[in-house]
């Protein structure tokens, strides 16, 4: 969390030197409108309404998050988990198998060894 926030304030320090070191007026048209500004106030104003944006869009994204955990609506397992269930699945039949398959041989060789016994 905190080289996060590092990161952040070393993009701000930069944009902040790339608006300065570009302080000359432009001319903004939009629409019908046209006006004069410093190019440091349209560039900080820029980053300024994408990060407002960004942060917007991601309290959307936590909000609808919450509600679907709220609502009991439970997100698909991740791929290694599905696989991994299914294995362990896969197994415990080959072991249900097994030993059903040994049981079947313990009673043929008791039957065995009994007429064996009567022969």
């Amino acid at each position: 969390m905190q080289a996060l926030f590092i990161l952040m304030l070393i993009f701000v320090v930069l944009v902040a030197v790339f608006a300065l070191q570009n302080a000359y007026p432009v001319t903004i048209t939009f629409l019908k409108w046209e006006f004069e500004a410093s190019l440091a106030m349209v560039i900080l104003l820029s980053v300024l309404t994408g990060a407002i944006s960004l942060g917007l869009f991601s309290l959307l994204h936590q909000a609808k998050t919450k509600f679907y955990t709220k609502a009991g609506v439970k997100k698909e397992k991740p791929l290694k988990d599905q696989t991994e269930s299914k294995v362990q699945d896969g197994i415990e039949a080959i072991e249900e198998e097994t030993l059903s398959d040994l049981e079947i041989s313990d009673d043929r060789s008791e039957q065995d060894l009994q007429e064996k016994l009567e022969d």
